[in-house]
């Protein structure tokens, strides 16, 4: 009774295993057209979603099962769907033959040539699109442009040519307005300088201060605004961030036995 339990189940092991082999399978496949291969053709499993590209040999493989429909596309070629049988299955290969996309064009109707291309160029109709009313010679190449005013600065301001507040005599070509100009600078390090404090705190943390720099909290503002005649409000927008680190540690010692 054993024995006929053990030969069932493997026999049942066998027929499964067979079952599985049939319904999943790696085949390989080769694509041409007219005895040449085709390179870079897009192979999708309609049933399964999934896909491949040819090789430049216009080889492929592609898992696949019984029934499944696979479809071959190309920008030069026809598209083709092919479904697997059991003889796809069973020899693990399939060829597959494309034929070129051929784009037929509608007629064109040209009238009144003659045939005589020396003749038709002559007759060819006048260009009726306006021309440009400005001519450049070689001699131009070697001319010297002026001195370009706002070329000493980084970013061009658009509000110097658009508000007459900011130019001199408030009309266009003007000099530019250097005092205006100086009191916005001013206005923007004070502003950078205020905002100091808040984002290098909020950037190393007030432990940072109180248990590395031995700094109470609330003296914190004071010892940063001690630290600004070694330049670190400068060092901090210019991203060195080490070298703000270093200064705050060397300062710390100081401003510690200042206040004791």
């Amino acid at each position: 009774m054993k024995i006929e339990l053990t030969s069932f189940f493997i026999l049942t092991f066998l027929a499964m295993n067979g079952f599985s082999q049939e319904k999943n399978t790696i085949i390989s496949g080769k694509i041409s057209s007219f005895n040449q291969p085709v390179r870079d053709v897009h192979i999708f499993n309609l049933t399964t979603k999934l896909g491949c590209v040819s090789n430049d040999n216009g080889e492929f493989e592609l898992t696949v099962s019984l029934n499944d429909t696979l479809l071959f596309s190309s920008i030069e070629y026809e598209k083709k769907k092919l479904k697997i049988t059991k003889s796809h299955l069973i020899a693990k290969k399939i060829n597959v033959e494309l034929n070129p996309f051929i784009n037929i064009l509608k007629e064109v109707f040209v009238f009144g040539l003659t045939g005589n291309l020396s003749s038709d160029t002559n007759r060819v109709p006048e260009d009726t699109l306006p021309q440009p009313n400005f001519l450049f010679k070689l001699s131009d190449l070697d001319k010297k442009l002026p001195c370009d005013e706002y070329g000493n600065y980084k970013i061009v301001n658009a509000e110097a040519f658009t508000n007459p507040i900011y130019l001199i005599n408030g009309a266009q070509g003007s000099k530019y307005n250097a005092r205006l100009e100086a009191e916005r600078k001013l206005k923007r390090e004070i502003s950078r300088k205020k905002q100091f404090p808040i984002k290098i705190k909020k950037e190393l943390g007030i432990a940072f201060f109180t248990k590395n720099l031995n700094i109470p909290e609330e003296k914190i503002d004071n010892f940063l605004a001690y630290c600004e005649y070694r330049n670190i409000i400068f060092e901090y927008y210019n991203n060195n961030l080490l070298q703000v680190i270093q200064i705050l540690r060397e300062e710390s010692k100081n401003y510690y036995e200042i206040k004791k």
